[in-house]
């Protein structure tokens, strides 16, 4: 639960000192698309997908004279440029934003100025501070569950530990709630790990064996986590280790 109300874009706080939160606006957008019918009335729909939010912020600033409060907007202007970072209202979840716009009016020329400025979410939900993880040996073909406290899908990072034996083409793991199962077909020497991320680091899927990128020998799905219970089976070598991560995820 969040214990602290936290305005940030990056470590740059917009709701202290000399800056003050008036209002904070936030709109998803979704891009249902629609088939027209020949010769009657109606479309089929398919069903539409959230593609961002948008998260407008207004507020202002305040500086002792002319100078200050045009080295004040200078600071806030050179932190909203930091590319895509953590935006925060609290201490408990993040979203990943850039800015789309930014702009500001003096109203009163040496002491005053407010200022609206707009951030791009392109993964449009919120993720929980604090990281989850499962580390475990699971036995062979025996599932187990994985609670996801969110109210949005979780994306999640693997990692398979080779036993001593190593591991050729016998890594399945599969989440038996959602219906998707991935596969590798390559060989893991022992003690080596092979790293499954849905996006979860960064924005790219990403199969590493032992740091080396193997896309080729992995089919199937990048998994996910519903909210809620999910049963995760493991079919594989025995000895072999599988350690989740995953955040909470929020619409």
């Amino acid at each position: 639960m969040a214990n602290e109300v936290q305005v940030k874009f990056n470590a740059f706080d917009l709701d202290t000192g000399d800056y003050t939160i008036g209002r904070i606006d936030i709109k998803e957008s979704k891009r249902p698309k629609l088939h027209r019918i020949p010769r009657i009335d109606g479309s089929i729909a398919e069903e539409g997908k959230r593609s961002s939010l948008k998260i407008a912020v207004t507020g202002d600033v305040i500086g002792t004279n002319y100078d200050d409060l045009r080295s004040n907007i200078d600071a806030l202007k050179a932190a909203l440029q930091n590319s895509i970072q953590k935006f925060t209202t609290d201490d408990d979840r993040y979203i990943k934003a850039q800015l789309e716009s930014f702009n500001y009016k003096y109203r009163t020329m040496r002491t005053f100025a407010t200022y609206k400025t707009v951030f791009l979410a392109h993964f449009p939900f919120w993720l929980a501070e604090s990281e989850t993880t499962d580390d475990r040996t699971p036995t062979s073909g025996s599932g187990y569950t994985i609670n996801n406290p969110g109210n949005a899908n979780a994306r999640l990072k693997i990692e398979v530990t080779a036993p001593g034996g190593g591991i050729s083409d016998d890594i399945q793991i599969e989440n038996e709630t959602m219906g998707t199962l991935l596969r590798y077909r390559g060989d893991v020497a022992a003690a080596d790990v092979l790293e499954i991320d849905n996006r979860y680091d960064t924005d790219d899927f990403e199969v590493l064996n032992d740091g080396s990128d193997d896309h080729a020998n992995y089919e199937g799905d990048f998994l996910e986590l519903q909210p809620g219970n999910n049963t995760i089976t493991f079919t594989g070598a025995a000895g072999t280790g599988v350690k989740l991560y995953y955040r909470a995820t929020y619409m």
